[in-house]
């Protein structure tokens, strides 16, 4: 929504600069309070005197900062949220669908660039042109990855299917992104145990798991207690990518250490109880079908957060996993401490774990099916990267 309000915000008239400039800070200051306390749409004023409440006041304002802050307030609620029609369509619409909420927060933020991009022309009048337009320039100017301005295609596209109700829209005609092939960084397994040994006590265990089982970093922050199972030696993987089950392996070695953080995950779903949370998130539909499971020890996150926090979507408290950012930036210093000269994120654990699999003897279907890939092509990309790839000795070696 921040490039949308930018553009409506530099063409007000009635505030000179400076406090154009003063309300664009102030907000910034209530969006990021609002990510931060996962209180849900900063249209919904509730959300807004939540802010006044415990983030305004506690800091004890001047007069004219008072004055300053609840102008920006009143500006964003009376110009921005009371005249947005197509935001509150799309997120009906995607919640009527069930989709999941991370898919909503990425089509509302594809709609916001979108009505950035027509602006002033209202994106409820806007036509299949536009956004060929809108595609182009974001693969010309902008040089948007490929699978972002896919990301963007699919939202417009739901949103003139389904808010537009124009179920035959026709976006051909837009640059496409070029797709790119790229060779996916591998640590050695030396690099992989330094990073492991020198992650923070409260990350370890997550990048051991992620290691040892393949997994991408959502499906190790969304795994439940229900998921290990220790007398097969596996876990299991529920709607991971494209909404699919998997099954992966559950290293031995990790056994002692993921029961006891299921009892630490056992002593903090008791206080819950007594506390009368909800339970622990789900999507929408799941919640209604497990709605007093959800409040069961089984159904609880491997990984917790460490607070509970308000349902995006609804009012009450629930228990959330580990957030997703704690754990990248964890990765990322531990690399840099370690002294690992390459671009090291979450999800090299994941790729690491692919190419030693190989390399270890692995048959590629075996690891096809561990990873959760639909096709096998996917997974050939990691031969490109196994120690000496298809046996090859350089020339030089042989002098």
């Amino acid at each position: 929504m921040h490039e949308w309000i930018k553009v409506q915000l530099k063409e007000y008239s009635n505030a000179n600069a400076e406090e154009r400039q003063a309300w664009w800070i102030t907000i910034k200051w209530y969006f990021g309070y609002c990510a931060k306390k996962g209180l849900g749409e900063p249209s919904n004023r509730e959300n807004g005197k939540i802010f006044w409440r415990e983030a305004v006041l506690p800091t004890r304002p001047n007069e004219w900062q008072k004055k300053q802050w609840g102008d920006a307030l009143k500006w964003f609620f009376q110009e921005i949220s009371a005249r947005d029609i197509a935001g509150p369509k799309l997120r009906s619409a995607i919640r009527r669908r069930h989709l999941a909420y991370t898919t909503e927060k990425a089509y509302m933020g594809w709609l916001r660039r979108f009505q950035a991009f027509l602006h002033p022309k209202e994106v409820m009048e806007s036509e299949a042109g536009e956004v060929v337009n809108f595609l182009t320039y974001l693969a010309e100017e902008k040089r948007i990855s490929p699978t972002g301005q896919n990301q963007c295609f699919n939202a417009l596209l739901f949103f003139f299917r389904y808010v537009r109700e124009q179920p035959n829209v026709d976006f051909r005609g837009a640059t496409r992104a070029k797709k790119r092939i790229r060779v996916p960084v591998v640590l050695s397994q030396k690099e992989v145990t330094r990073l492991l040994e020198l992650l923070p006590t409260k990350f370890r265990l997550m990048g051991r798991l992620q290691y040892g089982a393949g997994l991408r970093v959502n499906e190790l922050l969304r795994l439940r207690v229900k998921d290990l199972d220790f007398d097969r030696g596996q876990l299991s993987v529920r709607a991971g990518k494209g909404d699919k089950d998997r099954v992966s392996v559950l290293p031995t070695s990790l056994v002692d250490f993921l029961q006891l953080q299921v009892e630490q995950a056992r002593i903090l779903h008791a206080k819950d109880i007594k506390a009368e949370f909800a339970g622990a998130s789900m999507t929408e539909a799941l919640a209604r079908k497990f709605s007093v499971a959800r409040r069961e020890l089984s159904w609880q996150y491997l990984f917790p957060h460490s607070r509970l926090a308000k349902n995006p979507r609804g009012e009450e408290l629930l228990r959330h996993h580990a957030l997703e950012n704690s754990y990248q930036n964890a990765v990322r210093n531990t690399a840099k401490k370690a002294g690992i000269e390459k671009r090291v994120t979450p999800h090299v654990l994941r790729h690491s774990f692919a190419t030693h699999m190989l390399e270890g003897g692995a048959d590629i279907r075996t690891v096809q099916e561990l990873l959760g890939h639909a096709s096998v092509e996917t997974t050939q990309i990691y031969t490109h990267v196994m120690k000496k790839p298809f046996g090859i000795i350089s020339p030089l070696d042989r002098l």
